[in-house]
């Protein structure tokens, strides 16, 4: 039998203005984490995703991985992804040098449907600040006559959006690793899908943005020693893409989690400075929630800074510290329970933790 005729539709071909363009109007993108250019749009935090609906039979997403490609990566520190069709079974899949389209689904029934795909892990030395960490998609292969359509949940009522900053912890990094394999930082170790920023964007009701890099701390390079510390990486997508439109970010956050500390302190006025320019990005109604890491390390240096600016914004009342103690399972410098190295929790400690920060941020802005 003849192979259903298909359509191929890229950003090249379908951008005239990003506002204007069929193929981006369709896209629901995690906000905060992608850059969006004429020919692609690209993610280089592990946590970004995308949705998109779709009319026909089948469906493939086009991807290039020249920014790997061209820096020499080995093929074992590719990125991973996973997609979904219909909320059906997902499929995790590590790209490849050789990667140009994934055949996502073929023969489904004839109507509407709904695809996502998410960035679930990347190599933590790797850069993904020049960048070259990335997952670039380039648009869409449809049968022939089909089209992208606004997936159905993005037509109901506007969503909550939350950013949520911080270092290998907020990023999943070692989370699915097992005891036996132990640490080894490799992307089959990390699912940023199953952190604990996921578990409070769903309890809050969400779409999320996690922008989080391993080794990271408030002024030092992270682990790739290419992204900057927070105090420059929170405003920039990457060394050239501001995450700021016209010094805001865009969608305003309804929630900022800041979750920095456990690799290194903050110093002089990092804290206060921070808070003051995410306010500023934001607006007067964002909850800001700078929370002490679940060591409890940093704790007397965040609180500090976090009376600082209480002093220096005493009109600010929307800006919170969230200290849930120190986890007795993190960090021990060994194995426990629910972390194989003691200081990153698997996902099991990561659903817990995220449960209690939903309920210690309900407490906070309800005032009790």
């Amino acid at each position: 039998r003849s192979p259903m005729p298909i359509t191929t539709l890229t950003f090249a071909l379908s951008l005239v203005t990003l506002q204007t363009s069929p193929i981006e109007a369709a896209i629901e993108y995690s906000p905060y984490n992608w850059y969006r250019s004429a020919e692609y749009s690209q993610t280089a935090n592990p946590g970004g995703y995308l949705k998109v609906g779709f009319t026909g039979s089948q469906i493939a997403v086009n991807l290039d991985v020249s920014p790997l490609t061209a820096a020499n990566v080995p093929a074992s520190q590719y990125p991973v992804i996973r997609y979904s069709v219909d909320d059906g079974p997902p499929t995790t899949q590590q790209l490849t040098p050789t990667t140009r389209s994934i055949q996502c689904a073929k023969g489904l029934a004839s109507g509407s449907h709904r695809f996502q795909l998410e960035y679930v892990a990347g190599y933590v030395f790797l850069d993904f600040w020049t960048p070259i960490n990335v997952v670039r998609v380039t648009g869409f292969t449809l049968d022939a006559g089909a089209s992208l359509v606004k997936p159905s949940r993005a037509e109901m009522k506007p969503s909550r959006y939350a950013l949520f900053l911080g270092d290998s912890i907020t990023n999943g990094d070692d989370n699915i690793a097992t005891f036996a394999g132990g640490i080894t930082n490799n992307v089959d170790t990390q699912d940023a899908t199953l952190g604990y920023p996921v578990v409070v964007a769903a309890g809050i009701g969400a779409e999320y943005g996690i922008v989080a890099y391993g080794g990271a701390s408030w002024d030092h390079r992270a682990a790739d020693g290419h992204t900057p510390g927070l105090m420059t990486s929170f405003s920039m997508l990457d060394s050239i893409h501001s995450r700021l439109v016209e010094g805001k970010f865009s969608p305003i956050p309804n929630d900022i989690f800041i979750n920095m500390g456990e690799n290194s302190p903050p110093s002089g006025d990092d804290v206060p400075k921070l808070l003051g320019a995410l306010r500023a990005a934001s607006d007067m109604r964002t909850h800001i929630f700078l929370i002490v890491p679940f060591s409890g390390r940093s704790r007397p240096e965040l609180v500090a800074g976090f009376k600082a600016y209480q002093t220096a914004s005493p009109g600010d009342r929307q800006t919170y510290v969230l200290d849930l103690g120190n986890n007795p399972y993190l960090p021990t410098g060994r194995a426990t329970t629910y972390s194989v190295d003691g200081q990153h929790p698997l996902a099991s400690l990561h659903a817990i933790l995220g449960a209690q920060l939903i309920a210690a941020r309900a407490e906070k802005i309800s005032g009790r």
